[in-house]
């Protein structure tokens, strides 16, 4: 019966990996979607559509971008930390850009009250921009929190690959450990037909 080898210890903590991931998915999808609704009432109205919307859904696309390619790395087995790091880094940056100048855009409104007294008469649409944009900063917020999280993690992997901790669990498993070496002890001449003799 083969011997049994364990399979390598990774050094990612998968819980804390893939929540980030996910809260990140969902997130990104949330910016570009409520973003996308925006742009195109702008759009149809033929108004100027705001420089921090289009920056925000840039780092929206390259949020998700990341999030998605890292996770498919990560399931085959072949995500580097040093190259989550980098992602990570670029859109934290780009995230925490476009959430600054989303802040400064609403002037405080952000924690204003939706009512119709802030936002327009009774029936109007008003109260539901409100609430969109206030939910498209608690996104961007939120973006910036778990790259910032995601930031530290890769940190931490990278800390502990570099403690050797996460060697490969069998080194030799698919190596040749018997060497074959032929015996020519034995009698294997052209009179016994090139077989051993056993006289």
């Amino acid at each position: 019966m083969p011997p049994k080898y364990r399979s390598n210890p990774t050094p990612w903590p998968n819980p804390a990996y893939y929540f980030l991931r996910f809260v990140q998915f969902f997130v990104s999808i949330g910016i570009m979607g409520i973003l996308s609704y925006f742009i195109y009432y702008l759009v149809k109205n033929r108004i100027s559509v705001p420089p921090e919307f289009i920056i925000l859904y840039v780092a929206a696309v390259l949020s998700l971008f990341t999030v998605v390619t890292t996770t498919v790395a990560k399931c085959c087995g072949a995500l580097n930390a040093k190259f989550a790091l980098g992602f990570d880094g670029i859109v934290l940056i780009c995230v925490s850009v476009a959430f600054a100048l989303l802040t400064r855009a609403m002037h405080g409104l952000v924690f204003s009250s939706c009512t119709d007294g802030h936002w327009g008469a009774e029936g109007g649409n008003g109260v539901f921009v409100c609430r969109l944009y206030k939910a498209v900063w608690a996104c961007a917020l939120t973006s910036v929190l778990t790259f910032i999280g995601s930031g530290i993690l890769d940190i931490v992997v990278i800390r502990r690959v570099g403690s050797h901790k996460y060697t490969q669990a069998n080194p030799k498993s698919m190596q040749q450990t018997k060497t074959y070496a032929p015996n020519y002890s034995q009698d294997t001449s052209y009179g016994s037909g090139g077989l051993p003799s056993h006289g």
